[in-house]
């Protein structure tokens, strides 16, 4: 399958479903974005959802392009329509074909939908603006100059980050239901359930850790940071310690 927005081959991902059933979902690693068939995204199993999470991050050194505006569906070309949609974590957008073979939804969309990010606050953005000038757009890889914008002028995007107090809770939370989808093992569930009830946010009441070290990560980021990927790379590393 050919990226709707830079026409090169998308790899086929093979992932599971709440039911252990395959499922293959393709991604295009230089346009940080994922093409689901039907209802594929709402399908994932927990594991899948943590599995396609790290490899998000493995790939966070691919040269990024800049998304395209206009956009056609991989299998019948027909326009793919920009959509948006309520999850748990609040509003996200995808495109969708309109004769229904699928969507297409940018890495960071994903993370919306599945409650990882959240959109900066002015205040964040204002602190965030006296040590850099311009970040990445993580859903188009367009610039961002937040002196004056809090939004991407290319896509729209609201200029977001990680919640690293909602990835340490989610990740925890997909973990134990994926322990129960596939094996009853209560010693190991009160095991995950107690380190979940014991996990305390290291962000602040905010919901983001806007520290000096986290803006001096994004300082030394080196070219247009993403505060994306600076945060699923922080969170990962807590994580998985």
């Amino acid at each position: 399958m050919n990226c709707p927005s830079c026409r090169g081959a998308m790899e086929a991902l093979s992932l599971q479903t709440h039911i252990g059933l395959p499922v293959t979902i393709d991604a295009c690693w230089s346009c940080h974005l994922i093409w689901f068939d039907n209802q594929e995204s709402s399908s994932l199993s927990p594991g899948s959802v943590i599995e396609l999470f790290k490899r998000i991050h493995s790939e966070r050194d691919t040269a990024r392009n800049l998304v395209g505006m206009q956009l056609s569906c991989p299998s019948c070309t027909g326009k793919l329509s920009a959509t948006s949609d309520l999850a748990r974590g609040g509003r996200f957008s995808y495109y969708r074909c309109e004769k229904g073979h699928g969507r297409l939804i940018a890495f960071t969309q994903f993370l919306r939908e599945k409650n990882f990010i959240r959109s900066l606050q002015q205040y964040e953005i204002t602190a965030l603006a006296v040590t850099v000038k311009q970040v990445r757009c993580s859903s188009c890889g367009a610039p961002i100059n937040i002196e004056k914008d809090s939004a991407c002028t290319h896509c729209g995007s609201p200029v977001s980050v990680l919640d690293e107090a909602a990835v340490e809770k989610a990740l925890t939370a997909l973990q134990a239901r994926e322990v129960q989808r596939t094996t009853w093992d209560p010693a190991r569930m009160n095991e995950i359930l107690t380190a979940q009830k014991a996990a305390s946010p290291r962000a602040s009441s905010s919901g983001v850790n806007m520290h000096e070290t986290w803006l001096l990560d994004v300082g030394n980021s080196g070219g247009l940071a993403d505060l994306v990927e600076i945060g699923i790379s922080a969170a990962l590393s807590a994580w998985l310690d």
